[in-house]
């Protein structure tokens, strides 16, 4: 192999790399992840690429596409993957159903994530309560029910929203069920940052230490899906003031666990 086909082979690899990662997190992607992904030394991708600016309008260029332009496409694909997930489920829909919902085409579909893995990844992300949480452990108060009024007035209206989704995820066959645990590869990062909380404030003295801060954390949870999910679909309620339904959630779980 010539050394100019060797330089064409590991661009590919970079860019096929980047693309994956594009799908999973969002430009929002760093280099290192890049690296590690790519499979390639930091000193050869700043060679080959450049800065992670010049990668991105690359990708555009070479999608013939400016970069609000990508953007805007891989919006329209997650909106009609969620579209398609909702009548098929996560692992009986298909790139194609979704590439004719999103009215583009599949290869480009497959050139914003990759695989319909990182596609799935990518559209469970839109789901997750994750910024939320991470700014409770990262400034977390003496004031624990504010805090977790916060975390859930964020919480309620985005998996309302989702609401059909989750019961898909809760409620599906074993196989889809399955799926989903493959993806997350054993991680719930949800789950674990509100222990961690938990955990925090027990330590602290704010919340009765006999509690288990993993039965906490599920206790939350529940009640949280009790309200936008079991409620407004087996129940008909619906949610028409999230803070106040926020509040009542909050109170519910707190009650008797402050010291």
């Amino acid at each position: 192999m010539s050394s100019q086909e060797i330089s064409t082979t590991v661009d590919q690899q970079i860019l096929q790399a980047a693309t994956r990662l594009l799908g999973e997190v969002g430009e929002e992607f760093t280099m290192d992840q890049l690296v590690a992904r790519a499979q390639v030394s930091r000193a050869t991708l700043y060679r080959r690429i450049g800065s992670k600016e010049a990668l991105l309008q690359r990708m555009a260029r070479e999608n013939g596409l400016s970069r609000d332009e990508r953007q805007d496409v891989r919006s329209r694909i997650l909106a009609a993957a969620r579209r398609v997930f909702g009548q098929n489920g996560l692992l009986n829909a298909t790139m194609e159903q979704i590439a004719d919902e999103a009215r583009v085409g599949i290869a480009t579909v497959y050139r914003h994530f990759g695989d319909k893995d990182t596609l799935v990844r990518a559209f469970v992300d839109t789901m997750s309560p994750g910024p939320a949480l991470q700014n409770l452990m990262v400034r977390p108060s003496a004031d624990v029910r504010a805090d977790l009024t916060r975390v859930v007035s964020r919480i309620v209206p985005l998996y309302y929203e989702y609401r059909d989704i989750l019961r898909l995820v809760l409620t599906g066959s074993q196989a889809e069920r399955d799926y989903i645990d493959r993806l997350r590869a054993g991680s719930d990062r949800a789950r674990d940052q509100l222990i961690a909380y938990f955990a925090a404030q027990q330590s602290a003295g704010r919340l009765q230490s006999s509690a288990d801060p993993q039965e906490l954390a599920l206790a939350f949870v529940g009640i949280i899906l009790g309200f936008v999910v079991i409620g407004p679909l087996h129940y008909g309620t619906s949610i028409d003031n999230p803070e106040r339904i926020s509040q009542i959630i909050v109170h519910t779980f707190l009650d008797n666990l402050l010291t």
